[in-house]
Protein backbone atom coordinates (compact mmCIF):
# COMPACT_ATOMS: atom_id res chain seq x y z
CA UNK A 1 0.00 0.00 0.00
CA UNK A 2 1.01 3.62 -0.26
CA UNK A 3 1.58 5.75 2.81
CA UNK A 4 -1.56 7.70 1.98
CA UNK A 5 -3.58 4.47 1.87
CA UNK A 6 -2.17 3.45 5.25
CA UNK A 7 -3.11 6.80 6.77
CA UNK A 8 -6.62 6.59 5.32
CA UNK A 9 -7.07 3.14 6.85
CA UNK A 10 -5.74 4.24 10.23
CA UNK A 11 -7.85 7.38 10.24
CA UNK A 12 -10.90 5.34 9.33
CA UNK A 13 -10.36 3.07 12.31
CA UNK A 14 -9.93 6.01 14.67
CA UNK A 15 -12.90 7.96 13.34
CA UNK A 16 -15.08 4.85 13.62
CA UNK A 17 -14.54 4.75 17.38
CA UNK A 18 -17.70 5.80 19.26
CA UNK A 19 -17.53 9.37 20.53
CA UNK A 20 -19.42 8.69 23.76
CA UNK A 21 -16.15 9.00 25.72
CA UNK A 22 -12.46 9.69 25.24
CA UNK A 23 -10.78 6.95 23.24
CA UNK A 24 -7.14 5.86 23.33
CA UNK A 25 -4.95 4.83 20.39
CA UNK A 26 -1.44 3.40 20.84
CA UNK A 27 1.30 3.42 18.20
CA UNK A 28 3.98 1.03 19.41
CA UNK A 29 7.18 0.38 17.50
CA UNK A 30 10.92 0.00 17.37
CA UNK A 31 13.23 2.93 17.94
CA UNK A 32 13.61 4.98 14.71
CA UNK A 33 10.76 3.15 12.96
CA UNK A 34 8.76 6.33 12.39
CA UNK A 35 6.16 6.34 15.17
CA UNK A 36 6.21 10.07 15.84
CA UNK A 37 5.99 11.12 12.20
CA UNK A 38 3.17 8.73 11.41
CA UNK A 39 1.27 9.74 14.56
CA UNK A 40 1.56 13.42 13.65
CA UNK A 41 0.20 12.76 10.16
CA UNK A 42 -2.63 10.63 11.55
CA UNK A 43 -3.54 13.30 14.11
CA UNK A 44 -3.78 15.94 11.39
CA UNK A 45 -6.19 13.81 9.36
CA UNK A 46 -8.38 12.96 12.34
CA UNK A 47 -8.51 16.60 13.44
CA UNK A 48 -9.30 17.63 9.89
CA UNK A 49 -12.29 15.30 9.98
CA UNK A 50 -13.57 17.16 13.04
CA UNK A 51 -12.50 14.87 15.89
CA UNK A 52 -10.36 16.36 18.69
CA UNK A 53 -6.96 14.72 19.22
CA UNK A 54 -4.55 14.98 22.15
CA UNK A 55 -1.10 13.65 21.33
CA UNK A 56 1.07 12.03 23.99
CA UNK A 57 4.64 10.76 23.58
CA UNK A 58 5.93 8.02 25.88
CA UNK A 59 9.31 9.75 25.49
CA UNK A 60 7.93 12.41 27.87
CA UNK A 61 7.56 9.77 30.59
CA UNK A 62 11.14 8.59 31.00
CA UNK A 63 12.87 7.57 34.20
CA UNK A 64 15.90 9.57 35.48
CA UNK A 65 19.25 8.73 33.91
CA UNK A 66 20.46 7.19 37.18
CA UNK A 67 17.73 4.57 36.93
CA UNK A 68 17.80 4.21 33.13
CA UNK A 69 21.51 3.42 33.17
CA UNK A 70 21.82 1.56 36.47
CA UNK A 71 22.75 -1.52 34.47
CA UNK A 72 25.32 -1.52 31.68
CA UNK A 73 24.72 1.36 29.23
CA UNK A 74 24.28 -1.23 26.49
CA UNK A 75 21.94 -3.47 28.47
CA UNK A 76 18.83 -4.55 26.56
CA UNK A 77 17.24 -5.73 29.80
CA UNK A 78 17.91 -2.36 31.40
CA UNK A 79 16.38 -0.49 28.49
CA UNK A 80 13.21 -2.57 28.50
CA UNK A 81 12.73 -2.50 32.27
CA UNK A 82 14.14 0.85 33.41
CA UNK A 83 13.76 3.44 30.64
CA UNK A 84 10.08 4.39 30.84
CA UNK A 85 7.83 5.38 33.72
CA UNK A 86 4.71 3.34 33.06
CA UNK A 87 3.25 4.31 36.42
CA UNK A 88 3.30 8.01 35.59
CA UNK A 89 1.72 7.42 32.19
CA UNK A 90 -1.11 5.51 33.84
CA UNK A 91 -1.54 8.06 36.63
CA UNK A 92 -1.44 11.20 34.46
CA UNK A 93 -3.09 10.00 31.25
CA UNK A 94 -4.69 6.57 31.21
CA UNK A 95 -6.35 6.54 34.62
CA UNK A 96 -7.92 9.99 34.08
CA UNK A 97 -9.23 8.85 30.69
CA UNK A 98 -10.72 5.73 32.28
CA UNK A 99 -12.34 7.90 34.96
CA UNK A 100 -13.90 10.21 32.34
CA UNK A 101 -11.76 13.14 33.52
CA UNK A 102 -11.87 16.35 31.51
CA UNK A 103 -8.08 16.75 31.22
CA UNK A 104 -4.83 14.81 31.13
CA UNK A 105 -1.20 15.71 31.85
CA UNK A 106 0.95 14.81 28.87
CA UNK A 107 4.46 14.80 30.38
CA UNK A 108 6.26 13.92 33.59
CA UNK A 109 9.93 14.11 32.60
CA UNK A 110 12.28 16.16 30.43
CA UNK A 111 14.69 13.66 28.90
CA UNK A 112 17.16 16.23 27.57
CA UNK A 113 17.50 17.96 30.96
CA UNK A 114 17.12 14.71 32.90
CA UNK A 115 14.65 16.21 35.33
CA UNK A 116 10.97 15.91 36.26
CA UNK A 117 8.52 18.44 34.87
CA UNK A 118 5.16 19.70 36.03
CA UNK A 119 3.09 20.10 32.91
CA UNK A 120 -0.20 21.94 32.65
CA UNK A 121 -3.29 19.74 32.17
CA UNK A 122 -4.54 19.46 28.59
CA UNK A 123 -8.34 19.60 28.26
CA UNK A 124 -10.20 16.69 26.71
CA UNK A 125 -12.98 17.84 24.43
CA UNK A 126 -16.07 15.74 23.98
CA UNK A 127 -15.31 12.63 21.96
CA UNK A 128 -11.56 13.27 22.00
CA UNK A 129 -8.94 10.74 20.94
CA UNK A 130 -5.76 10.43 22.98
CA UNK A 131 -3.06 9.29 20.54
CA UNK A 132 0.06 7.86 22.19
CA UNK A 133 3.27 6.86 20.47
CA UNK A 134 6.23 5.07 22.02
CA UNK A 135 8.05 1.84 22.54
CA UNK A 136 6.63 -1.04 24.59
CA UNK A 137 3.06 0.30 24.74
CA UNK A 138 1.47 -2.99 23.65
CA UNK A 139 2.45 -4.80 26.82
CA UNK A 140 0.88 -6.11 30.05
CA UNK A 141 1.69 -2.75 31.70
CA UNK A 142 -1.20 -1.30 29.72
CA UNK A 143 -3.53 -4.26 29.41
CA UNK A 144 -6.95 -3.34 27.98
CA UNK A 145 -6.05 0.35 27.86
CA UNK A 146 -6.21 0.84 24.10
CA UNK A 147 -9.23 1.15 21.85
CA UNK A 148 -6.88 0.73 18.85
CA UNK A 149 -3.34 -0.63 18.95
CA UNK A 150 -0.94 -0.19 16.03
CA UNK A 151 2.41 -1.96 15.82
CA UNK A 152 5.16 -0.60 13.53
CA UNK A 153 8.18 -2.71 12.60
CA UNK A 154 11.02 -2.51 10.06
CA UNK A 155 14.13 -4.35 8.96
CA UNK A 156 17.06 -3.71 11.34
CA UNK A 157 19.28 -2.44 8.51
CA UNK A 158 16.76 0.29 7.70
CA UNK A 159 16.52 1.31 11.36
CA UNK A 160 20.29 1.49 11.68
CA UNK A 161 20.52 3.71 8.61
CA UNK A 162 17.95 6.08 10.12
CA UNK A 163 19.69 6.01 13.49
CA UNK A 164 23.02 7.01 11.95
CA UNK A 165 21.30 9.98 10.34
CA UNK A 166 19.18 11.02 13.33
CA UNK A 167 21.25 10.16 16.38
CA UNK A 168 24.71 11.44 15.55
CA UNK A 169 24.94 13.01 18.99
CA UNK A 170 25.09 9.54 20.55
CA UNK A 171 28.62 8.85 19.35
CA UNK A 172 30.59 7.61 16.37
CA UNK A 173 28.85 5.51 13.72
CA UNK A 174 30.32 2.35 15.25
CA UNK A 175 29.13 3.36 18.71
CA UNK A 176 25.63 4.10 17.40
CA UNK A 177 25.46 0.73 15.65
CA UNK A 178 26.53 -1.08 18.82
CA UNK A 179 24.04 0.89 20.93
CA UNK A 180 21.16 0.06 18.62
CA UNK A 181 22.05 -3.56 18.05
CA UNK A 182 22.71 -4.40 21.70
CA UNK A 183 20.43 -2.05 23.66
CA UNK A 184 17.54 -0.79 21.55
CA UNK A 185 16.97 -3.66 19.15
CA UNK A 186 17.93 -6.11 21.88
CA UNK A 187 15.24 -4.66 24.13
CA UNK A 188 12.73 -4.81 21.29
CA UNK A 189 13.47 -8.51 20.83
CA UNK A 190 12.77 -9.02 24.54
CA UNK A 191 9.53 -7.04 24.20
CA UNK A 192 8.40 -9.28 21.36
CA UNK A 193 9.40 -12.43 23.23
CA UNK A 194 7.84 -11.52 26.58
CA UNK A 195 4.90 -9.28 25.69
CA UNK A 196 3.91 -10.48 22.20
CA UNK A 197 2.85 -7.06 20.89
CA UNK A 198 1.87 -8.69 17.60
CA UNK A 199 -1.09 -10.43 19.23
CA UNK A 200 -2.07 -7.24 21.08
CA UNK A 201 -2.12 -5.09 17.93
CA UNK A 202 -5.15 -4.37 15.79
CA UNK A 203 -2.87 -3.53 12.87
CA UNK A 204 0.78 -4.46 12.19
CA UNK A 205 2.68 -2.47 9.56
CA UNK A 206 6.19 -2.84 8.16
CA UNK A 207 7.74 0.60 7.59
CA UNK A 208 11.06 -0.54 6.18
CA UNK A 209 10.16 1.76 3.29
CA UNK A 210 8.12 4.56 4.89
CA UNK A 211 6.53 5.48 1.55
CA UNK A 212 5.56 1.89 0.71
CA UNK A 213 4.27 0.32 3.93
CA UNK A 214 3.44 -3.36 4.05
CA UNK A 215 0.55 -4.60 6.16
CA UNK A 216 1.58 -7.70 8.10
CA UNK A 217 -1.48 -8.23 10.23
Amino acid sequence: MTREELLVELAGRVLALPSDRTRTVAVDGMSCVGKTTLSAELADIVRGAGRPVVRVAYDDFHQPREKRHREDRLSAEGYLRDSYDAGSLRRLVLDPVAAAARAVVTASFDLARDEPVTAEPVPLEEGAVVLLDGEFLLSPDFERRWDVGVLLVAEPAALLARALERDGDLGTPDQIRELYLRRYLGAWALHEERHDPWSRADLVVDLTDPQAPRRLG
